[in-house]
């Protein structure tokens, strides 16, 4: 193949000499992405991915298709073989990992017994709640939902005190709601309005498939958003969650009891088991939220309670119930609100939901297959780096006083990480998975995950306990444990390849690693300690400097328009657009400190600088729906894909220099409104 070249339209000072030229194969750099002609100084995003945004239009089964989708791909036809070749295996001893798998894989399947059952696993549960009498039977009855996976009312669960991270603690929090967040019950807006009347529709639907007739089941369906309306009107907004200060409010039993009695705690704790773990205290996340959910428990008729019950256990149970149940859901929730026009072949779904159910027992085989030694040794060679570089940049802060750094270098220096997969495994001795009901199967795995999160009470922390799969497409920090946590399926390309050259994999995974280190600085991560509990290790003085810094990437990315009237909102996502910027600036300084003296190469025309951007924005690739992107600003911490890139290299002088931006180009910022925290 012939070599191409393209002159760019710039001034001088474009340090590259003028001009690339592209080979047809590169080990780091994704040259079929680059679109050529764009100019990286007016919008790095199309030039380092316009061709791969061009030639991978979102797939009819996704609502957004990014690298993350990619990986996803090639996993899907691991992870089925394994499943498959459990099923197969027939010889598999009766309560072993295989027996489970191949058990849960092969009911999942069986799409004839699925369509005979219809809703029939269900019955029970549906029989059960028509004759509750009294709100007091309502919260026994859904202490049993709880502990089945089948939400309603509120959140339960067992995690760490984040004010005495050295102890486990029980969380109350706002739930409930059928709707992605409080707002598309709130908002008054053509869209909104129609997702309402949409939701109502569903939820007729879904009464008519377990036999009311239109008319009852239009009134239920009224009757049940009314009610989830007044709790949304009494949530927390996704902002106000983002300050652990706010949501930290503890209550003993007896506060508890007096402050919300139309709730029958004691049923509750009795169903769920807690009574017996004499827990003396709670933390609620939201107390507006239980006050109104009392109120409403004293004044809403058993009528509506029951159906309400029901709304939950039909919608939360139709993925694992016949097709008529598991389509109407997706015409919703993916359709409607997202804009997927066809849902994934049955084995994806059903991958999917192993992940979700059963996820360390598939992962003890995916890791079998799916790992190198060899790139974690890499990787934590990274990880070396990137702290060194993290702590230079802490230590020549110019904002920042030397109490609070000394406070900030201990934190970084605590720092836990694990890649790849956990040292011990949860032991799924007393898990059982059967041929009788794929339903059934969910059932009994959210009980085994609910009554293990329980009986953590009163035990040290695990340490070694991860919060995310090994075949997750993802790293995460975690302020309570202060680590960093990088699981296997990460480790592919275009995050980390082993062929590729230190800055392409700097720029890609570096700015991941990094990323999750900055999440221990960002405007919330900075509230924990290095021991992980919620305390204040900073100055006033210092504080209010960092808040003024922050404040002006809030007003960054509340400018970034998304389509129509609708903008990224720079408060929500202010954590992890801190995480980008940081994380990308600090795997920088990294890159320099690895090549200690190394002579830099130009490879494909491109220097080492530039192919750290390159590297860094080919990660951030993507296509999304336009029904998805409006979800992802109201719900998601994370800015959409393009801005992930334009946000942080528009602040970061580096980047200026490798690629000779100035003034008037649409990738500068005026110095006056840089971004400057790390």
């Amino acid at each position: 193949m012939k070599t191409k070249t393209i002159l760019l339209t710039s001034a001088a000072t474009l340090l590259i000499g003028g001009a690339f030229v592209y080979k047809s194969k590169d080990k780091g750099v994704d040259i079929q992405s680059i679109d050529k002609k764009a100019n990286p100084r007016n919008d790095f995003n199309q030039f380092a991915n316009g061709k791969w945004i061009q030639n991978n239009p979102v797939p009819s089964t996704e609502s957004r298709w990014t690298s993350f989708n990619v990986i996803a791909e090639r996993n899907y036809d691991l992870l089925r073989t394994i499943l498959e070749t459990a099923a197969a295996d027939k010889s598999a001893s009766k309560g072993s990992a295989r027996q489970k798998i191949g058990d849960f894989y092969r009911i999942a399947m069986d799409t004839n017994k699925l369509e005979a059952d219809n809703y029939a696993p269900l019955t029970t549960d549906l029989g059960s709640i028509m004759v509750l009498v009294d709100a007091k039977d309502v919260m026994n009855y859904v202490g049993k939902m709880h502990r089945k996976g089948l939400p309603a009312f509120f959140g339960f669960g067992v995690n760490q005190d984040v004010k005495k991270s050295d102890e486990y603690a029980c969380y109350l929090s706002q739930a409930g709601l059928g709707l992605p967040d409080r707002d598309y019950y709130l908002k008054d807006d053509e869209k909104s309005k129609n997702i309402r009347k949409e939701y109502l529709n569903h939820i007729s639907r879904m009464f008519q498939m377990i036999g009311n007739n239109t008319p009852e089941s239009e009134k239920i369906a009224n009757d049940i958003l009314e009610f989830e309306t007044a709790l949304a009107k009494a949530s927390m907004t996704r902002v106000e969650r983002r300050d652990p200060d706010k949501t930290y409010n503890k209550k003993t039993t007896q506060e508890l009891e007096t402050s919300y009695p139309n709730i029958n705690w004691k049923g509750y704790f009795e169903q769920t088991g807690l009574a017996k773990k004499n827990v003396s205290t709670f933390i609620v996340g939201q107390p507006l939220f239980f006050e109104e959910l009392n109120k409403r428990m004293g004044t809403t008729s058993i009528f509506t309670l029951r159906n309400y019950l029901k709304w939950k256990a039909v919608s939360s149970s139709s993925s694992y119930m016949s097709s008529r149940f598991a389509d109407e859901s997706f015409r919703f929730y993916s359709t409607i609100l997202t804009g997927t026009k066809e849902q994934k072949p049955r084995w994806k779904r059903t991958v999917n939901q192993a992940n979700n159910l059963i996820g360390e027992l598939v992962a003890q085989e995916y890791v079998k297959v799916a790992f190198s030694e060899e790139s974690k040794k890499r990787l934590n060679k990274m990880v070396d780096n990137l702290r060194e570089a993290f702590k230079i940049r802490i230590q020549n802060l110019d904002w920042m006083s030397a109490e609070t750094k000394t406070k900030a270098l201990e934190k970084l220096a605590s720092f836990n990480r694990k890649i790849g997969y956990p040292d011990k495994w949860t032991d799924f001795t007393k898990l059982e998975i059967k041929n009788d009901s794929y339903l059934e199967n969910y059932f009994r795995s959210n009980t085994f995950e609910f009554d293990d999160n329980i009986n953590r009470l009163g035990k040290p922390i695990d340490k070694a306990e991860w919060g995310m799969l090994p075949q997750t497409v993802n790293a995460y920090y975690s302020p309570l444990m202060n680590e960093i946590v990088f699981p296997a399926a990460i480790m592919q390309p275009p995050f980390f390849d082993p062929a590729a050259d230190d800055a392409v994999n700097y720029g890609a995974i570096g700015a991941v690693i990094g990323h999750e280190f900055s999440h221990g600085f960002d405007d919330k991560g900075c509230k924990f300690d290095a021991k992980g509990n919620l305390n204040n290790w900073w100055t006033e003085a210092d504080k209010s400097k960092f808040d003024a810094r922050t404040k002006v990437m809030v007003n960054q990315y509340n400018k970034y328009k998304v389509e129509d009237s609708v903008y990224v909102n720079g408060e929500l996502t202010l954590g992890e657009n801190i995480a980008d910027f940081a994380g990308l600036t600090v795997s920088y300084d990294a890159y320099m400190l690895s090549l200690k003296g190394k002579e830099k190469k130009k490879i494909n025309g491109f220097t080492p600088e530039q192919r750290f951007f390159i590297g860094f924005a080919q990660v951030w690739r993507g296509n999304a729906r336009p029904e998805f992107l409006r979800q992802q600003v109201v719900t998601d911490p994370h800015s959409p894909a393009r801005f992930r890139v334009l946000g942080p290299l528009s602040n970061m002088p580096q980047f200026y220099e490798a690629f000779g931006v100035q003034k008037g180009d649409g990738m500068y910022r005026d110095d006056s409104v840089r971004v400057k925290i790390w």
